[in-house]
């Protein structure tokens, strides 16, 4: 049953037993912390403190204990949540979308993208599988309101790892200054004896201590002593275990929604345990008065002041421990009642992490009996420490690179941390295209002190993804993908798994490329959930990054073109005793780092022709338009066996073999041609269904026949196309001078458009060019 507020006699009946008459101020907006506040040049120093001042108390810093319980009764789902309760809807909090990746559908996480206001904007790209993953994770224990588990990340070095535990804890530091974030703690204030003349602290009368309702709001010098709950504690603690379940259904008006468990379950700490019993002694039960010194304070999640976030780096020393603090203390500043107390507080990385999140950084290079207590912790959610037993209540991220877990798992202990621990799998990414958004802090760095062509990056990536990809065997699959998937090399599975047309590149059939694409979860995921899996091993992004910046100091000219990256991959891979992917064995064409350069060399100069001969302008991208629509009128027309509708004269005619034929033999169709129109209407059919409303593009539903389409023209003109590369690679020559006007202008045309369409500069062009074509024209020589 859903919380729902209070009725009016229930109300009525909470009012009356409410010990104070003292409103609750719920903000209407939140600023965060008061040192985050912008600070206005002009604005006088009296007026910039009453702002802080004003709001300070607008966002609930410091209330009493009475005001924090009526919050409480208005929204309990969201101040009495558990730490796992916590992440998980400060995840949602930022949004998600439904996705796919490499054809697994699942759920991209909107915190992905960072925390709106970091300077530093750190971002998670392409890990959506591993963050869902973590999600679930977190999802799950949040519906029994406590984290069981240690939710350890594994992948390679450089896997994001790092990067997505920072994410985690942006996102809660920036959740907790929103108003839905708010989180409590409390602290015991005892007054002094005399308080004649102290005020309330926000104006108000100046009464004695025995006639206030509330010590929350003493003025400093009124106060002889304040003790911190050491654990966070959230103050509905305070209500004893008994009278709990009672005070959260009458809250909740019946069986409230959320899992609560915990708030039945959990307790303070033992520091605040014995005042709270030593005062219940002194009140002879009275709980009112006990709580008059209780101080409810707002905190903010922060990892610098390691406040419920807290990563603990590998180290030999225990993560808690207690300490005595009543001989710190000056015993004639508490009450009697407590003078004769021992109290013990418990500090350490466990303690400042409680009501949040802790990070083991490299689990697994601790010394393994300092984690043996992680599986009691993890168990009970609490430790055991001499002279206390603190319950925690927060979620344990680790880390671990594959190499320490391997190790691991040949351990005796393996077996009982794998029953606590959730594993997750962050690999190097496989899609080229989201590997270039890591190196774009590196890529704006150098594009400060050179020109960079398109691709630079991108020769990079492809390169990475290539030695991460594994050879995929034929007895994992049935027919037809058994026969075909022999033929699916290295380049032409990144590309498929870029979702690009491999086809001219490798020259595969259409139906091997069709086959892939329809494949692509099956063939993506055959080596996910294995030992050995895809993204384990290869270049790692971090090496990437390093690599991009050397080249660009390297490189000769004025540009940073995919050149200086293929010249400094050449280097790289001479050297095999620093990468431990070199030093694989390869399997087929798999496992080749060398070889790839070659094919990256391909793949670029392949790609640069295009952009050339798009660029030529010889023809108008419309007139493939016309020719694809054309061609689909009349095999649509052909198969369903009506007339074609002449679109300049209206006149109805059969449709026209050559127009048929003149595309058809461009393409493979295979024997049965009837069939081969049949599949392309249906696959027409089926985008159409899939996508109401929106208009078909024929480019990006057959990119195979487009292709074919571009090829076949620039064949035609072979000797116009030829004109305009011979004269662009003049320029910058003696023999520029001699080329006649109208062939100048065509060549200022290709290199104006290679800037305006595809953002060449005009130095990266020229450059790009030259070795586009002289590489060209070079392996047609050797071919011939």
């Amino acid at each position: 049953m859903r919380c729902a507020r209070r009725n009016r006699k229930s109300a009525a009946r909470a009012q009356a037993a409410a010990p104070v008459s003292i409103a609750v101020d719920v903000p209407a907006r939140d600023l965060g912390p008061w040192y985050a506040l912008p600070m206005d040049g002009s604005e006088s120093f009296e007026g910039l403190a009453s702002r802080i001042e004003g709001d300070f108390r607008q966002q609930g810093r410091i209330r009493s204990f009475w005001e924090y319980l009526a919050e409480v009764r208005e929204t309990p789902r969201r101040l009495l949540r558990s730490a796992p309760q916590y992440l998980r809807d400060m995840i949602e909090h930022y949004g998600s979308e439904e996705t796919a990746i490499l054809g697994v559908p699942t759920t991209r996480h909107k915190l992905c993208d960072g925390i709106e206001g970091d300077p530093e904007r750190q971002r998670v790209v392409g890990q959506e599988l591993a963050v869902d993953a973590l999600y679930r994770a977190v999802r799950n224990f949040a519906e029994t309101g406590r984290a069981d588990k240690i939710v350890m990340m594994h992948g390679p070095n450089g896997s994001a790892k790092t990067t997505i535990a920072d994410l985690l804890f942006k996102g809660l530091e920036a959740y907790s200054a929103t108003p839905e974030g708010a989180i409590y703690r409390f602290a015991w204030v005892f007054p002094r004896t005399e308080v004649e003349g102290a005020g309330l602290g926000f104006g108000g009368r100046h009464p004695k201590a025995e006639d206030l309702d509330t010590f929350a709001y003493l003025e400093p010098d009124a106060i002889a002593s304040t003790i911190a709950s050491d654990m966070k504690t959230n103050p509905f603690y305070l209500v004893p275990r008994e009278n709990r379940k009672a005070l959260l259904e009458e809250f909740c008006g019946g069986t409230p929604s959320f899992p609560h468990v915990h708030v039945l379950r959990a307790d303070m700490g033992t520091k605040s345990r014995a005042i709270f019993d030593s005062l219940m002694t002194a009140y002879k039960g009275d709980w009112k008065k006990v709580m008059r010194f209780v101080r409810v304070e707002r905190f903010y999640i922060s990892r610098r002041y390691r406040r419920a976030a807290v990563t603990i780096e590998p180290q030999g020393t225990v993560d808690a421990e207690s300490r005595q603090v009543t001989a710190d203390m000056n015993l004639a500043n508490l009450p009697t009642a407590l003078h004769n107390l021992r109290l013990f507080e418990v500090t350490g990385d466990l303690v400042d992490a409680n009501r949040g999140l802790l990070e083991f950084s490299d689990f697994l290079k601790r010394p393994l009996e300092l984690n043996k207590y992680l599986l009691t912790t993890t168990e009970k959610g609490t430790i055991r420490l001499p002279n206390a037993l603190a319950y925690l209540d927060f979620v344990i991220i680790g880390s671990t690179n594959e190499k320490h877990l391997d190790a691991f798992k040949t351990d005796p202990n393996f077996t009982s941390f794998k029953a606590r621990m959730e594993l997750v799998t962050v690999p190097y990414l496989l899609e080229y295209e989201k590997e270039v958004e890591i190196y774009r802090d590196q890529m704006e760095s150098i594009a400060k002190r050179l020109q960079v062509a398109p691709h630079a990056s991108r020769a990079a990536a492809l390169w990475a993804v290539l030695t991460r990809l594994w050879r995929p065997d034929p007895a994992h699959y049935e027919e037809p993908l058994r026969s075909a998937i022999g033929r699916l090399t290295p380049l032409a599975k990144a590309l498929v798994y870029e979702g690009k047309d491999p086809g001219d590149l490798e020259d595969l059939a259409a139906e091997d490329v069709k086959l892939f694409r329809d494949h692509l979860a099956a063939i993506a995921g055959e080596w996910r959930d294995g030992v050995v899996f895809e993204g384990r091993f290869g270049a790692s992004p971090r090496e990437m990054k390093t690599i991009l910046l050397d080249a660009s100091f390297r490189t000769k000219t004025k540009c940073f073109t995919p050149v200086a990256v293929l010249a400094e991959l050449r280097n790289l891979v001479r050297d095999k005793s620093v990468y431990d992917f070199l030093k694989l064995e390869p399997k087929g064409l798999y496992n080749n780092a060398a070889r790839f350069v070659e094919d990256v060399e391909r793949a670029v100069v392949r790609l640069v022709l295009r952009e050339l001969q798009d660029s030529m302008a010889l023809v108008d991208e419309e007139e493939y338009d016309r020719r694809f629509e054309e061609y689909f009128r009349h095999v649509t027309a052909y198969i369903r066996g009506t007339r074609v509708t002449d679109p300049r004269t209206g006149e109805e005619r059969k449709p026209d073999p050559s127009v048929l034929r003149g595309v058809e033999r461009l393409l493979p169709t295979g024997d049965d041609i009837d069939l081969f129109r049949q599949k392309l209407i249906g696959k027409v059919a089926a985008s159409s269904l899939a996508r109401p409303g929106t208009r078909l593009s024929y480019r990006t539903l057959f990119p195979e026949i487009l292709r074919a389409l571009k090829s076949d023209f620039y064949a035609t003109r072979q000797v116009a196309t030829s004109q305009v590369e011979d004269d662009l690679l003049l320029v910058g020559t003696p023999g520029w001078d001699s080329v006649p006007r109208d062939r100048r202008d065509q060549v200022e045309t290709t290199l104006a458009n290679m800037g305006s369409r595809h953002g060449y500069p005009r130095e990266c062009a020229l450059e790009m060019i030259g070795y586009a074509l002289r590489r060209s024209r070079a392996q047609k020589k050797s071919d011939a």
